[in-house]
């Protein structure tokens, strides 16, 4: 009995892969590219405004107030991101249990969890900076934003060549 990457729930994933849901994507003509242009195009509204943000707070963008460009695009950012997990849950079920053993997958999950968790180290960052948003400690948080979420996109482009 083959176990998955994770060790529990033997064949969790090729459940999941043999799913309506699984089988619905796998023989729909149309889901796969669809949800496969959705998530390019994600990608790139995500990064773009995160970009947007984590710049401002690097000290770029200058002539708008920090609180008010961040304010802008955070919510554009969390619906690219929700648009991200919804065509990448399209895009990994009817290939699941190979697509979980890939490490450039692997790579670009363990990226997203770095990169959920240097969000709140921001968040922490800038509220002890505001109103000014000059705190140097924020300054580290979005850097490594800007490298994590690229290194993301670049994981998530090689698993096809893995």
């Amino acid at each position: 009995m083959e176990h998955d990457v994770f060790g529990f729930l033997p064949n969790l994933f090729q459940i999941l892969e043999r799913s309506a849901f699984g089988l619905l994507i796998r023989d729909a003509v149309l889901i796969y590219p669809i949800a496969n242009v959705v998530h390019v195009l994600s990608v790139l509204v995500f990064f773009a405004s995160v970009a947007i943000m984590d710049l401002r707070v690097l000290g770029a963008l200058r002539a708008d107030a920090g609180e008010a460009v961040i304010a802008r695009f955070r919510p554009v950012a969390l619906g690219a991101f929700c648009a991200l997990l919804a065509s990448g849950i399209v895009l990994f079920t009817p290939e699941a249990s190979a697509i979980i053993k890939n490490p450039s997958f692997q790579i670009k999950l363990a990226l997203i969890a770095i990169g959920a968790l240097n969000v709140i180290w921001l968040e922490r960052a800038l509220k002890r900076g505001y109103p000014g948003m000059t705190a140097r400690t924020a300054r580290i948080p979005a850097a490594l934003s800007l490298v994590v979420w690229l290194g993301v996109a670049a994981a998530g482009r090689y698993i096809a060549y893995i």
